[in-house]
């Protein structure tokens, strides 16, 4: 169960005696030393009462790292008894570090220096510190200090379970005030059994973790309220945690507060309509908590309470002013200012989001005034961050704008993305190189990328049927020579039609079937597939569709087959 502890011993070179501090083992000690830790390392999960005995190193912890910068004498004690419990205690060592320093007890002090460095070695010889490869620890204040050692900000963290880590926390801390978040896992699963949880249940762990004021597992338990809609017992849960700093609590909080904002705002609008009487509280309080836990998650440097205010302020542009926590009214030219503060922030810090959002704003001219240059730009900025959603949004919308240029190098971000096996990227390269976007046209090369985005996806168990529908469609309708291959699209069309339950309910794909058919001569199969097709998305009340397949339809029945510029 615990056969990790092996490898940590094995880099680990001594061993803490209470009370005192002894010389560095010699090499003929070597083995004997880590027999000796592998064995108090076991001894201390295997405690009897080991809920208890957690329960109370997480306290110790907490005052080592509440009293680390003011009390320094008191750590001596603290970090005793915490290397008492458990001889590989990064934060034991830590706290008897600063208490020989504070005592100008050099030669004990360097001791636990380097215990303490061959603890951190040990850690991270365990993992990557990704999702996948976490590091193995112990405690939520080893972590911690493993993280902060290089100078990180720590910004916030909580449990989660995932998969072979059924209790895996996420740390997540700031190299400086301007870089964007780093994310670091570890994985504290060996705690579950001794405490008598089932294994891969976290949760007995997480209220003893919880009532000694790990915020981290308050965070987590607010979490998983709030996904049950307890939203009581979740904002207390989550409220405590932010004591911590933590930006993942104020951020959901936010999420609440927001959400429960909005139905106080329905809930008034249906009592005046009935003239019922007003609500005790209305929304603006609930409103006014939301973007206060956003700031607070924004001065912890959290992207996506930027981008989520940002969108707020700038959405509510159109209404009533808004009360910053300030105090200060904010007019609309105010709140339309800071939003794209916020949002270029949040862009600037690599949140992809924020920058296509801006595009989307610029280009449809809703909150922000309507401009090309400034969604291609904000286009680019995204694509550059090489996000792969951002990379086809941008390739898409060049292809589509003739008149647009590229702002970036969008043809080798796009190549990379379809070379890793990107379906969707390998479509949209077809389309700029049969349109010649940015690059000679060559519709060889178009048609190669299309028969790729196809192959990639009827080669996957979960294939995207849009791929196959908008290759199909482009290569039956297109007026495009060497483009147009009507025998080739109604091959596809067939093999996915035939085999896809759901997208034989999809009047789009039926449209695209017909259209095949029809541009091969066989009309009375494309008129069949047509009337399917509305009669379909008659029944699915698709009024946005009704019109363009009944137009399709008198093309079939007129023996004529559908022509297009399209891509």
């Amino acid at each position: 169960m615990h056969s990790w502890f092996n490898f940590l011993v094995s880099v680990l070179c001594c061993t803490v005696l209470v009370g005192g501090c002894t010389a560095l083992p010699g090499s003929n000690n070597l083995n004997r030393e880590n027999a000796n830790l592998t064995q108090q390392s076991r001894t201390y999960l295997a405690q009897a009462n080991f809920d208890e005995r957690l329960g109370e190193t997480t306290q110790l912890e907490l005052r080592v790292l509440g009293l680390a910068d003011e009390e320094p004498l008191a750590l001596g004690a603290l970090g005793s008894a915490l290397i008492e419990t458990n001889a590989s205690s990064l934060t034991g060592h830590q706290a008897l570090i600063a208490f020989y320093e504070h005592v100008d007890a050099a030669e004990a002090a360097a001791l636990h220096l380097q215990r303490a460095d061959q603890i951190m070695k040990a850690i991270r010889a365990t993992g990557d510190g990704s999702r996948q490869q976490p590091f193995r620890a112990l405690s939520r204040s080893d972590a911690r200090l493993l993280v902060s050692h290089s100078g990180d900000q720590l910004v916030g963290d909580i449990y989660q379970s995932n998969g072979a880590a059924p209790l895996q926390l996420l740390v997540l801390s700031r190299p400086d005030g301007k870089s964007p978040i780093t994310s670091t896992y570890f994985d504290l699963s060996a705690l579950i059994e001794p405490v008598g949880g089932k294994k891969g249940n976290p949760w007995d762990v997480l209220r003893i973790l919880a009532d000694n004021e790990d915020t981290a597992a308050q965070a987590a338990i607010g979490t998983y309220l709030a996904r049950q809609q307890r939203y009581e017992p979740a904002v207390r849960w989550l409220e405590q945690a932010t004591r911590d700093d933590n930006l993942l609590a104020h951020t959901l909080l936010a999420r609440i507060y927001w959400y429960q904002s909005g139905l106080k705002n329905t809930s008034r609008d249906t009592q005046a309509q009935s003239d019922a009487p007003s609500l005790d509280q209305g929304a603006a309080e609930l409103t006014q908590l939301a973007i206060d836990n956003h700031i607070a998650a924004i001065e912890l440097g959290s992207t996506e309470s930027m981008y989520t205010l940002g969108r707020l302020l700038l959405e509510d542009s159109a209404k009533a002013p808004l009360e910053h926590t300030s105090g200060v009214i904010m007019n609309p030219q105010r709140k339309i200012a800071g939003a794209i503060e916020l949002l270029e922030q949040a862009g600037a810090l690599g949140y992809a989001e924020a920058y296509l959002y801006l595009a989307r704003q610029s280009q449809r001219g809703d909150y922000l005034a309507a401009s090309a240059d400034s969604t291609n730009a904000y286009f680019a900025k995204a694509a550059e961050l090489k996000n792969p959603g951002a990379i086809i949004r941008y390739a898409r919308y060049i292809a589509s704008s003739p008149e647009q240029s590229a702002k970036t190098p969008i043809i080798p971000l796009l190549t990379e993305l379809a070379e890793s096996g990107d379906a969707e990227a390998m479509v949209v390269l077809g389309n700029i190189y049969a349109k010649g976007v940015d690059v000679r046209p060559s519709t060889r090369k178009a048609i190669r990328w299309y028969k790729k985005a196809v192959a990639q996806v009827q080669a996957s168990h979960h294939g995207d049927a849009a791929i196959v529908n908008e290759v199909a469609w482009t290569l039956a309708v297109t007026d495009r020579k060497g483009l147009h291959k009507p025998g080739y699209a109604q091959t596809i069309m067939d093999a996915m039609m035939s085999n896809n339950k759901e997208g034989q309910r999809h009047p789009e794909y039926l449209d695209t079937w017909a259209a095949t058919y029809a541009a091969n001569g066989n009309f009375e199969r494309a008129i069949e597939l047509q009337k399917l097709a509305l009669e379909i998305a008659r029944n699915q009340e698709r009024d946005d569709v009704i019109g363009i397949l009944q137009a399709h339809l008198r093309f079939f029945e007129a023996g004529t087959h559908l022509k297009d510029r399209t891509p």
